[in-house]
């Protein structure tokens, strides 16, 4: 059959991928890991009605498989093919029936029934990796007995999850976004499954193991309503799946399979820069820039800084982005001037598929936003810091004059007013469901089309950072993405913790567990931006552990980073902290317990002469943790403190870390001083 095999450790045996019908159905695997009985499946609408179907069988075609609806006509052929360390699976439609259908779903992968999927010893020890839609969507590993829930408000699900597809709040249900890794606790075995392209469709996983026992698991694309004509044939996004020993290290093969596949902008150094958004918020003034900018200068010699980023409170109205107000009365293209000549690099903050009512965009261009389908705007945000009243509409950027527009307002910005770095926010708006210009553009095609023009217009050496943004149809565009929630003033409070289930929106605690469980996205889709980090003592309720867990998992992910204190109010030794986290990015970062817990507590990041291995106490209570650490190692260095601690048999035992604090330890590499400090 077509495809060699993809052989992988798992625990020590060879385990193979290839595929093979039998009665047909697809088998891929054996032993540890293996799929059994898959198919594909379809839902249409015909003449307003919804059908349903997973083929009864595949046959033998060709190079690949196939399988026809005859109820509709539509034809699925399938081929598989040895790649990216994996088995690639590539599907396609033919719609050979006579009447127009509107595409809800495709699945070039459906697996139903208890002996479908096997990893380990069985879905009762599984943990599955569960990747949210967008940048602050919830993202973690689930074990089986878990369920994932949205927040609890319509306003704040279209704001953090994705609108079309709710959680489904049941204990074993999960849907993952883009891919997924299923790993058995108990043995270390894994299965990946993942889409290599995500430019025209949303594309998920879903695997349902209700009670430890595994029902489904569905390979999914959104079709969204796109019209399939009689003789039309439509690809579907390649899909990639792997078996291993690691789940971790398969979502990092995964990830770089998919940068290839998409040709993702991946930047050779990761800029240091500071936001004005976590001290000024709305607040920002001409003169507060100009202050950073003064402190920055002064302190180069202790602290590297390349750009200065002017944040949300410049504009005089959310969609007027060439219209400052008030507090910047020499214009934003003079204040650009002003942070160049100062020798960094200009930044700026603009959601640029949002418009508020009051704003002239809005009242020039009503014709240019989404609808409903019954007409009436299609809101896109409520956000209390741009006002109380309406909220902010979602523009419709499947538009001609909407695309010219971004087009001429990002060349605007980084040609004519010098601001070489965009942050791109609420980026999700472009994405909502909602009736377009173009019926036939998918939500994911909508969001590209925009994030399109914005990178025509700005040029191909701008920076674009993505931020609230649905990630697969933003690879490739962006150089960065912010892959979690906005951190905060605090670790988290009662709206995270209720209405926001705990996994989503603003609170330190959750950016910090999605900067842990998407670290493998980092250098293959994007340089991941962690968000801000703040080390200041004042007008913050984030204690001194929480902020050095914070500063600790920002340098040791090696993601952006990116300061958001008036730096000369800092006491010395908060300033100091900096100085100490910033010799340690650019290591290859790995969280060791992704598939253990909520929130990992154990991040490693190798360099070339030694590891950094970071420990971290999530829970309400002191508590002790023990690390595995080279072997070889007499001692090594706890960073935060200076101290010097044992080892024994390879571990190093940690006594009273504080409650949401961590230990830093840095383990020379053998040959080198034992204890030798961190790179510089």
């Amino acid at each position: 059959m077509p495809a060699a095999a993809a052989r992988l450790s798992v625990g020590g045996d060879m385990t193979t991928l290839t595929p093979r019908l039998e009665c047909g159905r697809l088998f891929l695997g054996s032993g540890a890991v293996r799929i059994e009985n898959a198919t594909c499946a379809l839902v249409v609408e015909r003449d307003g009605r919804r059908l349903t179907w997973q083929a009864e069988a595949l046959v033998a075609a060709g190079d690949g498989w196939s399988a026809l609806w005859a109820e509709t006509g539509v034809r699925v052929d399938l081929t598989a093919q040895e790649r990216d360390g994996g088995i690639v699976l590539s599907g396609s439609l033919e719609h050979c029936g006579d009447v127009p259908l509107r595409l809800l779903s495709a699945a070039p992968l459906a697996v139903v029934g208890a002996a479908g999927v096997r990893v380990g010893a069985g879905a009762a020890h599984w943990a599955v990796y569960r990747n949210g839609y967008q940048s602050w969507s919830g993202t973690r590993a689930y074990g089986v007995g878990e369920c994932d829930a949205d927040p609890w408000w319509e306003f704040l699900r279209d704001v953090h999850t994705d609108p079309a597809h709710r959680a489904g709040g049941v204990a074993g249900a999960f849907r993952s976004d883009l891919v997924t890794a299923i790993v058995d606790r108990a043995s270390g075995a894994a299965l990946a499954v993942g889409f290599l392209d995500t430019s025209r469709f949303v594309v998920a996983v879903e695997v349902d193991a209700p009670g430890g026992q595994f029902a489904r698991l569905t390979a999914l694309v959104d079709g969204d309503g796109v019209t399939l004509r009689p003789g039309q044939r439509l690809p579907l996004p390649a899909l990639w799946l792997a078996t291993g020993g690691d789940g971790w290290s398969l979502l990092e093969q995964w990830a770089s399979a998919c940068g290839a596949a998409m040709q993702a902008r991946v930047p050779a150094q990761t800029p240091i820069g500071w936001c004005s958004w976590y001290y000024y918020f709305t607040r920002v003034s001409e003169a507060d820039v100009l202050d950073a900018v003064d402190s920055l200068s002064r302190l180069r010699p202790r602290i590297r800084c390349d750009y200065v980023q002017v944040d949300d409170g410049y504009q005089s109205a959310i969609g007027d982005w060439l219209q400052p107000n008030r507090k910047f009365p020499h214009g934003m293209r003079w204040l650009a001037q002003r942070i160049e000549a100062a020798g960094f690099a200009a930044g700026i903050w603009l959601a640029p598929f949002l418009a508020r009512p009051e704003s002239r965009l809005f009242q020039s261009r009503p014709e240019w936003f989404v609808r409903t389908p019954t007409g009436a705007l299609r809101w896109g945000c409520w956000n209390p810091a741009w006002g109380v009243g309406r909220p902010a509409y979602a523009l419709d950027t499947t538009r001609d004059d909407v695309l010219a527009w971004l087009r001429d307002l990002a060349r605007t910005l980084v040609h004519q007013w010098g601001y070489r770095i965009l942050k791109l926010d609420f980026l999700y708006a472009a994405a909502l469901p909602g009736v377009r210009a173009d019926p036939a553009a998918t939500r994911a095609e909508a969001l590209r089309r925009g994030l399109e023009a914005i990178r025509d217009g700005a040029g191909p050496d701008a920076f674009l950072l993505g931020c609230g943004c649905p990630l697969g149809p933003a690879i490739g565009i962006v150089d960065g993405m912010r892959i979690g929630a906005d951190v905060a003033p605090f670790w988290d409070n009662a709206v995270s913790r209720g209405p926001n289930r705990g996994r989503h929106g603003v609170a330190t605690r959750h950016a910090l567990c999605n900067t842990l469980t998407r670290a493998f996205m980092h250098r293959r889709l994007w340089l991941n931006d962690p968000d801000c980090l703040m080390v200041r003592a004042a007008d913050t309720r984030l204690r001194p552990d929480e902020v050095q867990s914070l500063a600790t998992v920002i340098a040791l992910t090696d993601g952006m980073f990116v300061l958001s204190d008036r730096l000369e109010a800092l006491p010395p030794e908060r300033l100091a902290w900096v100085e100490r986290m910033l010799p340690l990015l650019g290591g290859a970062a790995r969280v060791d317990d992704l598939f253990e817990r909520d929130l990992p507590e154990t991040l490693r990041a190798r360099y070339d002469d030694g590891e950094a291995v970071a420990v971290f106490n999530f829970t309400e209570r002191t508590a002790d943790r023990r690390v595995a650490v080279d072997a070889t190692a007499s001692s090594v260095e706890e960073l935060w403190s200076g101290g010097m601690l044992p080892v024994r048999g390879g571990m190093v035992h940690m006594p009273g870390i504080p409650a949401h604090g961590c230990r830093l330890l840095w383990v020379a590499r053998p040959g080198s001083v034992d204890g030798a400090a961190a790179p510089a």
